[in-house]
């Protein structure tokens, strides 16, 4: 898909090399501001991915930005190349015309015990949540 300016908004692929970078509302914080496993899930539903943005498309301001009520939110980082090594997740650019998104990445995959344990150990914290 193209915008006004004719750029294609086509899938690409991501180098393991490349961060992602994710949204965490402060209700899924601890005092220490470490992620709460149950942060990492498929939203709307099981059946979609977990939504991140790729960082050749945005930054960690941008990210936060998106959100509703963007002091409530604090962004993390994944290396895309660890987020791969997890058990049963793939990473998957998916453009979002409709919200204006070029950075937009899903990661699909079951989130069951294991893998919401195991991306909880490798993601690094960019902003925290304003007090």
């Amino acid at each position: 898909m193209a915008d006004e300016l004719g750029v294609t908004w086509e899938r690409q692929d991501i180098p393991d090399i490349d961060l992602l970078w994710m949204r965490v509302h402060r209700m899924w914080l601890g005092a220490d501001g470490k992620v709460f496993p149950g942060a990492f899930k498929n939203r709307p539903s099981d059946k979609d991915g977990m939504s991140t943005d790729w960082q050749k498309y945005a930054t960690p301001e941008q990210t936060r930005n998106r959100a509703k009520t963007p002091k409530d939110n604090a962004v993390i980082q994944f290396v895309v190349g660890a987020v791969r090594k997890v058990a049963d997740q793939t990473v998957v650019h998916t453009p979002d015309r409709a919200t204006n998104n070029r950075a937009h990445t899903d990661v699909y995959g079951e989130k069951h015990t294991e893998a919401r344990l195991q991306l909880s150990r490798i993601y690094t914290p960019v902003i925290s949540v304003e007090p």
